[in-house]
C-alpha cells in the first residue's frame, strides 16, 4: 500500500490590495467580495474577505496586477481594526503559488501536484469513485 500525504490546500481568485518584500519573502492582501442579490434581484457586495498571504517566493512582479489566484494551506485567522473602528478579521494563508488572476496555470505545474493527472487527453470518467 502505497501511502499519500494528507494536504489541504484552497484556492482564492480576489483583489490584491497590498504588496510588501521583506527579507524573508513576500506578504500580500488579498480582499474578495462577499455578493448577494438584493431584493431588486441586483447583486451588490454586502461584505469582503481579507485573506492575509505569506510566502518566501519574491518571484513576480505585481506591480500593474489588480487581482491575484492564491494557492495554500491555511494557517490561522487575524483579528485587526477597521478604517471605522470596529474589528474585522482575516484568514491567513501560506502561498504556495501566486499568480495574476486569468493567467492559466500550466499543466506541468498541475502535474507536477497531482502526478497521476491525465490532463487533456480524453479518458473516460472512472464512474466507481467514492465521492
Amino acid at each position: 500500500m502505497t501511502m499519500v500525504k494528507n494536504e489541504a490546500l484552497v484556492s482564492v481568485t480576489g483583489w490584491l490590495n497590498d504588496v510588501k518584500d521583506f527579507e524573508w519573502g513576500r506578504a500580500l492582501k488579498v480582499g474578495v467580495d462577499v455578493r448577494k442579490k438584493n431584493h431588486q434581484g441586483d447583486w451588490e457586495t454586502v461584505d469582503k474577505t481579507i485573506y492575509d498571504v505569506t510566502t518566501d517566493d519574491k518571484s513576480g512582479d505585481f506591480d500593474q496586477v489588480k487581482q491575484v489566484t492564491v494557492t495554500g494551506r491555511i494557517s490561522g485567522t487575524n483579528v485587526f481594526q477597521k478604517r471605522d473602528g470596529t474589528s474585522g478579521f482575516s484568514i491567513k494563508v501560506r502561498g504556495e503559488s501566486i499568480v495574476p488572476a486569468g493567467e492559466k496555470v500550466q499543466e506541468a505545474a498541475i502535474m507536477g501536484q497531482w502526478p497521476t493527472a491525465k490532463i487533456g487527453q480524453g479518458n473516460p470518467v472512472d464512474e466507481s469513485a467514492p465521492f
